[in-house]
């Protein structure tokens, strides 16, 4: 290994699977370097034995990992590495480190900062989302290196070929979402129509059933004004009065529409119709509501 190149594979996040292209890749090189994830031991084992394995630990590597460290630093044919399974992990000072390695994001990273190298291989085993399958190859000859990207999926490309995919899946998923939205909108403003309809056709029957359940009966020019139907002498004036004053202090109490509704037995109607009006005119005392309700109701 020290009279010629070296030929080093550089590989992350396998999750158990080794795939047979990836074999033959790790066949031509000299030495093997992975950035943690294995997920199991018996894979961990099969790259260590061919070829000296540089590795480090893993989120997903439990148990059998204990030998294997968060932070590794080694150096091959003379240039000086430090690697990690998440870059969180890197310490800050790296002083005459040369090449920086992690994993775990399963993303494609190579960029130099400060004349370091910082390399994610992404994953070439377990494949995550749309994120294509990846790995690298370096190759180091008198302390200097090259890095080769290898794309094991045709149709990818770069990882912003990948990156645009996620984003038209994000976009179709939300697209469903609104379609499935406006379905559901659409299906209850029919059942709302369709309530206040058979509201309107039952209250249409006339006045005094209005005034039973609150509602707003269709006009009919030749009837007489409902006044004088809708309450029948001071016992059940008395009745509406004491309904009035009942939502006024359920309602200035904080209590919402619906409570208030659902609290007044069989009235609901009519209670609803006196909460609106309330609402509508908050300084109104329960005479003038009343005198609104029947002005509501005959109309």
């Amino acid at each position: 290994m020290e009279t010629g190149p070296i030929r080093v594979a550089v590989m992350a996040d396998t999750h158990g699977v080794l795939r047979p292209e990836v074999e033959r890749i790790l066949e031509t090189c000299d030495v093997i370097v992975h950035a943690g994830d294995f997920d199991n031991q018996m894979l961990y084992h099969k790259l260590n034995v061919d070829q000296p394995l540089y590795a480090v630990r893993g989120n997903n590597d439990r148990g059998w990992s204990g030998g294997l460290g968060l932070v590794n630093r080694f150096e091959i044919g003379g240039v000086k590495f430090i690697m990690a399974h998440e870059r969180v992990d890197i310490p800050s000072m790296l002083k005459d480190i040369q090449v920086v390695i992690f994993g775990h994001s399963h993303m494609y990273y190579q960029q130099e900062i400060s004349g370091r190298l910082w390399l994610n291989p992404g994953s070439c085993g377990y494949k995550r989302f749309t994120l294509p399958l990846s790995m690298a190859v370096m190759t180091i000859e008198d302390g200097k290196y090259e890095v080769e990207t290898i794309w094991l999926e045709h149709g990818y490309g770069t990882p912003g070929a990948a990156a645009i995919q996620r984003e038209k899946t994000r976009v179709s998923k939300y697209e469903k979402q609104q379609k499935r939205y406006k379905q559901k909108a659409g299906k209850t403003a029919g059942q709302n129509r369709a309530a206040k309809e058979a509201v309107r056709a039952e209250l249409a029957e006339g006045a005094p059933k209005a005034a039973k359940y609150g509602g707003h009966p269709a006009a009919k020019p030749e009837a007489p004004k409902a006044e004088a139907h809708l309450i029948n002498g001071p016992e059940q004036e008395k009745e509406y009065l004491f309904l009035i004053a009942k939502i006024l202090r359920l309602r200035k109490a904080g209590e919402s529409r619906e409570w208030v509704i659902q609290n007044l037995g069989e009235n609901f109607r009519l209670a609803a119709t006196i909460y609106d009006i309330c609402e509508k005119k908050p300084d109104s005392n329960a005479r003038q509501i009343l005198e609104m309700l029947l002005e509501q109701l005959s109309f």
